[in-house]
C-alpha cells in the first residue's frame, strides 16, 4: 500500500525556506549532456537484500576468476582485446528468418558483429528492420564504432556535417542524406537500449540530440535556400551595424527537456527576434520571410520520401495553436503568453529549450519569458488544472487506461504532471528548480524539500520502467501508440519471464505514481486524523503494545513494538513534541514529524534517532518553532535520521549543527579547504595540540556533516562525496604534519637534506574516501642523515625525527575531542608492512621493490599519491609510483587470486547468514583488485 503523503496544504501551499542549488546534473544549453545517468542519480536509502547482493557479487567473483583468461589474451595480443558486444545465443526463429533476408538483400550474416546485430533487432525491435531490409549497409555502418560509446549533440552534428558535405545545393539529395543518417543512428540508439548499453536517460538524449542536429542542418538548409530566392532579413545592432534578423527554434515538451522517445514526433516553435527590419528586395517582411524558412524546414524533417521520414512536426504549442502564424516574433509572443498565455502553455514552455538556428537568441527568449512560466505567487490550483488537462486528454484520445502506459493512471503524464506542478508552483520562488528534464527537476524538488527520498524513489523507478517500455513499444511496433502489446514474446524481450510478469510490474510501479499524483488534488490525501489518532495515544501515556497496534497501520515500520517504545519516549516529557502539553498546543508538530517519519527509507531508525534527537535537547521548545515555519528543515532532519545513522549520531550528539540543514547546495572542495589553509596560517612555532586537535575535529565534523546531507538529500552523487570526503581528510592531515613538524624540530633539530613526505594509499589515494573511512598513509623521506643541532646542541638520525614526526601526525589525526571523533589511521601498505620501520628513505624504498616487493605491493601503488610534506620529496615519490605501478607489466594472476583469497578467509569472515559487501565473495575488493590490476 502506498505510503501516505503529505498533504496539498504542506506541498503546495507552505513555503519553504529560499534555496540555491549550484549544481546541474543535466545537459545545459549547449548540448553536452553531464552529470549521473538514470537511476545512478538515486541514493539508496535502503540495504539491498541478501540475495540481491550475493548475486551481483557472484557475478563480480566469477569475472575475477577468468583473469588468468585476460591475462593470456593480454600477453598474446599485445593490447586489451576488444571483446564482442552481445552473447552468443540460439536463434530465435524470428531471428532467423531476419538473418535469411539480411543475406538475401546483401548483407553478411557470417560477420557475428552483424548477424548479433540484426537478431537482436528482430527479437526486440523489429519495426526497425525495415530500413535494414532497405538498406543493409546500416548494420556494418552502425558497428564500425564500438557500440558502448555513446553519442553527444557535438560527435552526431560533426557526423551529419559529413554526412552532407557536398550536397548543400540539392535539396532532394539533402532529404535524402538527412534521412539516411537519422536511420542509422536511431539504429544505433536502439541497438545500444535494447542490449543495455545504454539506460532510458542516455537513450533519450540522444534521440534529443539527433532530432536536434537534424532540425538544425534541415533549418540551415531552408534558410540559405529562401533568402537566395527571397534576400536576407536585415536590421541594425546597437552600434549601428547591418546583421540578420536571428530566427531560433525552440524544442517543446519531450525534445525540450532531452527526453525524446525512440518513436516520438518532435514539438517545434520558431520565433525571430524583430519585425523593425526589413527583407532584401522589399518582396515579403520578415514574418512571411521566416514563414516559408520553417515551412521549408518541417516539410525536410517531417515529408515521407521514398527514403521514409526524419521526424512528425507538431506545430501546434506556438502562440494560438493551429490558428497562429507558424512563426512569431519576440515581441508578439510576449504580448501573446502576457494576455492570453494558460497553463498549460506555461508547462509546455517550461520544457522548452532552443535547439536550432540561433540559440544564443532563443536563449535570451527563454529568459525573457521566464517570469511568465515561473510566477512568484504561490498558486495551489495549478494542480487541479493540470489533473484537468491530463483527463480531457484521456477523453479526446480514447485512452486505454489499463495497457496506456502515458496516459493511462498513473502512467508518464501522470509523472510528468506531478513533477512539473511542484516546478510552476515552486519554480518563481526558487530558481534551482527551473530546469527542463523530469529527473533532474525530481532531484531538485527533493533537495528543496518539495518531495521525499522515498517519493523520488518510488517516482524515479517508476519513470524508469514506463520509459523503457515505452521505447519499447515504439520500435517493436513501429506505430506512435503507447498501449503495451498483448503479446508474450514482447514481454520476455524485456527481460520478464511471460506478460502476466512485466503486467505485474508495470501495475505495481503505476499504482505508486498515481498516489503520488493524488497527494496535489483536495481530497485524496490522509487527513490529520490518521495521526492524530496515533498522536492522542502517546500523548495520552498508553502501553507501548497499544501504541504498537496504531503505529503498525499508519507507518511501514519492520518492528512496531521496538518502534513504538522509540515513539513514545518522544511523548515521555511533557514538552516533548508528543508530550501532553506540545501535542494539545501544537499539534502540528507532531503530525509534521510522523508524515515525514512515513516517506523515509527506513522509519525504524528513524523514530530511534529522532527520539535520541529531542532527549539531548535541554529545550525542546527552541526547535518548535524553527521546525513548523521551515518545513525543509524537517523534511531534511528526518530524511537524516533515516538514511544515515552516523551523521545522525553526530548531529545528535552537536544539535547546534542544525542550521547546516538549511544550507542549500553541496559544499565545494574549496570551502572544505580552505579553513584547513587559514588554521595552517595561524600555527605558532610550537602549536598547542589540544586546540589544533579541537578546531581540527570541528572542521571534520562539519565538513562530513554538510557532505552527507547533500549526498542524502540528492544534491551530490557517490563520486561528488568521496571527493570531497578525501579533500577533507587531505586538508586534516596536512594541518597535523606541520603541527607535528613545528613540535619535532623545536626539540630534535630540523632535519639537513629533505623532509618527510605523507603518501595517500587506497580509497584516500584514488580520492574515494568514504563516511567514516580509514586513512592509508605511508611516510617517506629524502635522505638519510643527522638533524642540524638545537640550542642545547641535541641532534638526532633524519630516521629519528621523521618516526617522531610521523607518530605525531597519526596522533593529532586519531585523537579524539569533545568536538567529535579523528580519524583512524593504517601504515601497514609501508615497505614490509607492520614489521617494517614507520617511515621509509627514498633509497631504502627503492631497495624494498628492487629486491623483496611482492607483486600486489606494486598494484597497491596504482592508488598512491604524495599528500602533504615536502615538494621534492613527493616529485620523486611519483616517478617511483608511476614506474613500479605501470611499468613492470601486470600483477600475475595466479599472485592476485591467492592475495584475495587470504583476504576473503582472515577478513571476509563470511558466513551463510552474513555477507561482507567489501570483503567478501564478489565485493567492492574484488571490483577494486579488478580494476587496478587492468
Amino acid at each position: 500500500m502506498f505510503a501516505p503523503s503529505l498533504r496539498p496544504s504542506s506541498r503546495l501551499a507552505v513555503p519553504p525556506r529560499e534555496a540555491r542549488h549550484s549544481h546541474a546534473r543535466g545537459a545545459d544549453q549547449g548540448g553536452r549532456a553531464s552529470g549521473p545517468r538514470g537511476c545512478t542519480l538515486r541514493v539508496w536509502t535502503r540495504q539491498p537484500s541478501e540475495r540481491t547482493l550475493r548475486g551481483a557479487s557472484g557475478r563480480l567473483a566469477r569475472r575475477f576468476r577468468r583473469s588468468q583468461r585476460f591475462r593470456r589474451n593480454f600477453a598474446e595480443l599485445g593490447t586489451p582485446p576488444r571483446l564482442r558486444w552481445s552473447a552468443a545465443m540460439p536463434r530465435s526463429p524470428e531471428a532467423e528468418d531476419a538473418l535469411a533476408v539480411y543475406a538475401e538483400r546483401g548483407g553478411d550474416p557470417s560477420n557475428t558483429g552483424q548477424a548479433d546485430a540484426v537478431a537482436w533487432l528482430a527479437d526486440h525491435a523489429p519495426s526497425l528492420l525495415g530500413l535494414v531490409r532497405s538498406d543493409p549497409s546500416i548494420i556494418p555502418d552502425v558497428l564500425a564504432r564500438p557500440i558502448e560509446h555513446g553519442s553527444d549533440r557535438e560527435t552526431l552534428g560533426a557526423s551529419l556535417a559529413r554526412a552532407l558535405s557536398g550536397r548543400d545545393g540539392d535539396s532532394a539529395e539533402v532529404r535524402r542524406a538527412l534521412r539516411r543518417f537519422r536511420h542509422r543512428a536511431i539504429v544505433r540508439i536502439a541497438l545500444r537500449e535494447i542490449r543495455r548499453v545504454a539506460d532510458v536517460e542516455q537513450t533519450s538524449a540522444e534521440m534529443a540530440w539527433l532530432a536536434a542536429v537534424v532540425i538544425d542542418a534541415a533549418l540551415d538548409h531552408a534558410t540559405r535556400t529562401e533568402t537566395a530566392r527571397h534576400g536576407r532579413a536585415l536590421t541594425r545592432d546597437g552600434a549601428g551595424a547591418e546583421v540578420v534578423v536571428p530566427l531560433t527554434v525552440l524544442g517543446m515538451g519531450k525534445l525540450g527537456g532531452l527526453e525524446l522517445n525512440l518513436g516520438s514526433d518532435v514539438d517545434l516553435c520558431f520565433f525571430y527576434e524583430t519585425d523593425d527590419a526589413e527583407v532584401e528586395g522589399g518582396e515579403l517582411t520578415v514574418n512571411e520571410l521566416y514563414a516559408r524558412v520553417a515551412k521549408r524546414c518541417t516539410e525536410m524533417i517531417g515529408e515521407v520520401t521514398e527514403d521514409g521520414f526524419c521526424f512528425r512536426v507538431d506545430l501546434r504549442l506556438r502562440p494560438e495553436g493551429t490558428r497562429g502564424p507558424l512563426v512569431n516574433s519576440l515581441a508578439s509572443a510576449e504580448r501573446y503568453y502576457e494576455s492570453w498565455g494558460r497553463t498549460w502553455e506555461r508547462a509546455a514552455l517550461l520544457r522548452a529549450r532552443a535547439i536550432a538556428g540561433d540559440r544564443r537568441f532563443g536563449a535570451q527568449l527563454l529568459e525573457t519569458l521566464r517570469p511568465f512560466i515561473f510566477r512568484r505567487a504561490v498558486d495551489p490550483s495549478l494542480a487541479e488544472a493540470m489533473h484537468e488537462m491530463l483527463l480531457r486528454s484521456r477523453r479526446e484520445l480514447r485512452v486505454d487506461e489499463e495497457r496506456d502506459v502515458k496516459l493511462g493512471k498513473g502512467g508518464i503524464r501522470e509523472a510528468e504532471f506531478f513533477v512539473q506542478t511542484l516546478q510552476l508552483v515552486w519554480g518563481g520562488r526558487h530558481t534551482e528548480l527551473q530546469v527542463a528534464g523530469t529527473l533532474e527537476a525530481l532531484w531538485r524538488l527533493r533537495g528543496a524539500g518539495l518531495v521525499s527520498d522515498r517519493e523520488a524513489e518510488t517516482l524515479a523507478d517508476g519513470w524508469a520502467l514506463l520509459r523503457r517500455v515505452e521505447h519499447r513499444v515504439h520500435v517493436w511496433t513501429g506505430y506512435q501508440t503507447h498501449r503495451v502489446p498483448d503479446e508474450p514474446r514482447f514481454a520476455e524481450s524485456l527481460g520478464y519471464a511471460d506478460l502476466e510478469s512485466l503486467e505485474a510490474a508495470l501495475g505495481r510501479v503505476r499504482e505508486g505514481i498515481a498516489g503520488l499524483f493524488s497527494t496535489l488534488l483536495p481530497g485524496e490525501t490522509p487527513t490529520d486524523r490518521d495521526w492524530d489518532a496515533l498522536g492522542d495515544l502517546v500523548a495520552d501515556g498508553a502501553e507501548v503494545e497499544t501504541i504498537a497496534e496504531a503505529l503498525a497501520q499508519r507507518l511501514p515500520v519492520r518492528d512496531p513494538y521496538e518502534s513504538a517504545a522509540h515513539l513514545a519516549r518522544l511523548g515521555r516529557r511533557a514538552a516533548g513534541p508528543l508530550g501532553p502539553v506540545t501535542w494539545q498546543r501544537l499539534p502540528q508538530l507532531g503530525r509534521r514529524l510522523l508524515e515525514e517519519v512515513a516517506h523515509v527509507g527506513d522509519p525504524d531508525t528513524a523514530l530511534r534517532l529522532l527520539a535520541d534527537f529531542f532527549n539531548r535537547l535541554g529545550g525542546p521548545w527552541a526547535y518548535e518553532r524553527l521546525l513548523l515555519e521551515e518545513p525543509r528543515l524537517t523534511r531534511r532532519l528526518i530524511g537524516l535520521f533515516g538514511a544515515s545513522p552516523t551523521l545522525s549520531s553526530a548531529l545528535i550528539g552537536h544539535p547546534e549543527d542544525v542550521d547546516l540543514l538549511l544550507v542549500s547546495g553541496a559544499p565545494r572542495v574549496e570551502e572544505l579547504v580552505a579553513p584547513h589553509d587559514a588554521l595552517l596560517a595561524e600555527l605558532g612555532p610550537d602549536p598547542d595540540p589540544e586546540e589544533i586537535v579541537r578546531e581540527l575535529r570541528r572542521l571534520k565534523r562539519t565538513g562530513t556533516l554538510r557532505t552527507g546531507l547533500a549526498y542524502v538529500a540528492g544534491e551530490l552523487d557517490l563520486e561528488g562525496a568521496t571527493e570531497r570526503l578525501s579533500a577533507l581528510a587531505e586538508g586534516q592531515v596536512r594541518v597535523s604534519l606541520e603541527a607535528a613538524r613545528r613540535w619535532a624540530e623545536r626539540r630534535w633539530g630540523r632535519a639537513a637534506r629533505g623532509g618527510l613526505l605523507v603518501c595517500a594509499m587506497g580509497k584516500l589515494g584514488g580520492r574515494e574516501l568514504g563516511f567514516g573511512g580509514d586513512l592509508d598513509l605511508v611516510f617517506l623521506f629524502g635522505e638519510e642523515g643527522e638533524t642540524e643541532p638545537t640550542e642545547s646542541g641535541r641532534s638526532v638520525t633524519h630516521g629519528e625525527l621523521f618516526a617522531r614526526m610521523a607518530q605525531r601526525t597519526m596522533q593529532l589525526l586519531r585523537q579524539r575531542d569533545a568536538e567529535g571523533p579523528g580519524y583512524e589511521t593504517d601504515t601497514r601498505l609501508r615497505p614490509s608492512g607492520s614489521k617494517g620501520t614507520l617511515v621509509v628513505s627514498l633509497a631504502g624504498f627503492d631497495a624494498y621493490h628492487e629486491k623483496g616487493a611482492a607483486d600486489w605491493e606494486r598494484q597497491a601503488l596504482v592508488r598512491a599519491r604524495p599528500l602533504a610534506g615536502d615538494p621534492e620529496v613527493a616529485r620523486a615519490a611519483q616517478d617511483r609510483f608511476d614506474a613500479l605501478a605501470y611499468l613492470r607489466g601486470p600483477t600475475p594472476g595466479e599472485e592476485l587470486a591467492r592475495v584475495r583469497g587470504r583476504l576473503q578467509t582472515e577478513l571476509g569472515s563470511e558466513s551463510p547468514e552474513r555477507y561482507h559487501p567489501k570483503l567478501g565473495y564478489g565485493g567492492l575488493v574484488d571490483v577494486e583488485l579488478c580494476v587496478q590490476w587492468l
